[in-house]
């Protein structure tokens, strides 16, 4: 349909705002919006569940169309109630409820925007709908009186601002049950608390984006990372990983409850609001305990001050945490190295792709990256997270020649080693994974190292260092340091666990190892590491049975695999540990 060609339907038509949402923006903005768009994730969510589609969704503002009445309110209902469980966990003066209002009419459709009369109903019941209620027109509740269990209140004929008739409106009220609603409790309440560290802890939640430019998320992820790039060299800081932190992205979560999930006293938020070249950067450091706001600062600069704002945020959480930078002015070099705005465009551009989970991401990321390296071809920056995104390809074989690949990663983090050794460790880390699978052992235990002192504080570095350890036959070492890495990282990736998984049957410590290698299937069923770690540790405990069902897993998930090139790929500098681990697959069944 060409843009400006109308047409006409029924259809029914939610329309809600958030109560008093002027106050909470002038109150706490950040806060505010981080709520919001979790729970704008939530409302969307349940608008798919019952077949509506979400027109627009604009500040605190939303207007979603439904094929029945039924389906509207039955969504509306489950909207208020999973919202009231969330609310129910803020202070009355930070919860963010909303009315919603309902009517079933002609709409006109001009592409995916809707208008007419029908809209304009919906919004002006919505206006006598209370905080967390609903109220509808009586043509819906003629639609739906005798088929849902739901009490109405009688509003009676209501004259609504520029509607010519009168429009008698019901209030809802003696909602469903939560099990008929589906709602889904968090298990944030049943979890035990993990204990704080001895030492300062902190979370950073990802940055909002405070404009209503929704391509602005990259510029605010990518902030997001060089701050976190910046916390990760602080020696005596315990610093949860942007990883796990991303997983909170959009998860209607309260800071005393991200103190008990991940056992950390305080947590960083913030938000950043981009126009032309000016960045507007709030951010507040909160304590966990006692939700007390510790440090709050707005920093209102030219886009060429990022760095400079970067510098003074970590600062500040430097001074309010009371903890020491290790030697040095270990970052500097890297956000001066980006001179030129549009090289940092691209830099961020290429931050955000590396955290999707495609092929197309993973290839967008190494474009981004190149052209950084192009614009600033004197910057470590752009070689050391291209050599990363190279990396990343053959990991999660997105690459056509993992041999290439490899080869260019070592290129890239040799260059960036060139320009710069010093700078955010990940070239050393990339270096470290290349001489391992060239089984030139203590080089990668060299280059562990020195990103170990570069980065003490990253998980990624202690699960790297425990691994290599395992094959160099030191998995007593990796044990400690697989722990750390996990702990550091609370929502982990599966290869930390299969590192300590791996430790423990080099330990003989056959039991732990199973028993970890069958928690990461509770996560990922499909990870051939864990059951090819459950078919040597059965065979070896002689659990036969038990042994050749991982088998039959690791040929079901890989049905090409063999022994041979399974044996190239580890790089054992012990021939004789490789060849016991090759006799219990064997055992196992596998050829």
């Amino acid at each position: 349909m060409a843009e400006g060609d109308f047409r006409h339907k029924l259809a029914a038509i939610l329309s809600g705002d958030v109560v008093a949402y002027s106050r909470l923006i002038a109150e706490d903005e950040v806060s505010t919006v981080r709520i919001l768009n979790a729970y704008r994730g939530e409302i969307t969510s349940h608008v798919g569940e019952y077949q509506g589609r979400v027109v627009d969704f604009v500040g605190d503002n939303m207007l979603v169309e439904f094929l029945s009445a039924i389906d509207a309110v039955n969504c509306a209902v489950r909207i208020q109630n999973s919202l009231k469980h969330h609310n129910e966990k803020l202070t009355a003066s930070r919860r963010m409820e909303i009315r919603i209002g309902l009517h079933l009419g002609d709409i006109m459709v001009d592409g995916k925007r809707i208008y007419g009369e029908g809209v304009n109903i919906a919004a002006r019941i919505e206006t006598l709908a209370p905080p967390g209620g609903i109220c509808i027109s009586d043509v819906i509740y003629k639609q739906i009186h005798s088929k849902l269990d739901l009490g109405y209140t009688d509003l009676g004929e209501q004259r609504l601002k520029n509607i010519s008739e009168p429009v008698r409106v019901y209030e809802i009220f003696g909602a469903p049950t939560a099990k008929n609603l589906r709602v889904k409790k968090t298990e944030s309440g049943e979890k035990a608390s993990l204990p704080l560290p001895d030492k300062p802890s902190l979370a950073v939640l990802p940055l909002v984006n405070l404009s209503a430019d929704p391509e602005q998320n990259y510029f605010c992820d990518g902030l997001y990372m060089d701050i976190m790039t910046s916390l990760v060299k602080i020696a005596n800081l315990f610093l949860i990983g942007e990883a796990s932190m991303f997983t909170y992205k959009e998860k209607p979560v309260t800071i005393k409850e991200l103190g008990h999930q991940l056992g950390v006293s305080h947590v960083l938020e913030g938000g950043v609001r981009k126009a032309g070249n000016r960045v507007r950067v709030n951010v507040q450091l909160i304590k966990t305990s006692d939700n007390r706001r510790i440090w709050a600062e707005r920093y209102d600069r030219q886009l060429d001050d990022l760095f400079t704002i970067q510098d003074e945020i970590t600062e500040e959480i430097v001074t309010a945490l009371d903890v020491k930078l290790v030697t040095g002015e270990w970052a500097r070099w890297v956000r001066k190295a980006l001179r030129t705005p549009a090289a940092r465009e691209c830099f961020y551009r290429g931050w955000a792709s590396m955290f999707g989970s495609t092929k197309e991401d993973i290839e967008e990321a190494q474009r981004m990256f190149e052209e950084t390296i192009r614009l600033e071809p004197e910057a470590g920056t752009g070689y050391d997270m291209a050599a990363w995104a190279h990396w990343l390809a053959v990991s999660r074989g997105y690459s056509n020649s993992a041999e290439k690949s490899l080869e260019k990663a070592t290129e890239l983090a040799r260059k960036a080693i060139s320009l710069d050794p010093e700078t955010t460790g990940f070239p050393r880390l990339m270096m470290a994974n290349v001489w391992l699978l060239k089984r030139e052992h203590d080089l990668a235990m060299a280059e562990i190292e020195k990103a170990f002192n570069i980065r003490p504080s990253c998980g990624g570095v202690h699960a790297v260092k425990a691994n290599i350890l395992n094959y160099i036959g030191r998995p007593t070492e990796a044990i400690e340091l697989a722990k750390r890495a996990i702990r550091i990282t609370p929502v982990f990736p599966t290869y930390f666990p299969t590192i300590l998984a791996r430790a423990y049957y080099l330990c003989n410590r056959n039991e732990e190892a199973i028993a970890v290698a069958n928690e990461i299937l509770n996560r990922s069923q499909n990870d051939l590491d864990a059951h090819l770690i459950l078919a040597y540790a059965n065979a070896v405990t002689d659990r036969i049975i038990n042994a050749q069902q991982a088998a039959r897993d690791v040929l079901r998930i890989r049905p090409g695999f063999t022994l041979e090139e399974y044996a190239k790929s580890q790089p054992y500098r012990d021939p004789l540990v490789l060849k016991k681990i090759i006799q219990m697959l064997q055992t196992a069944g596998l050829k």
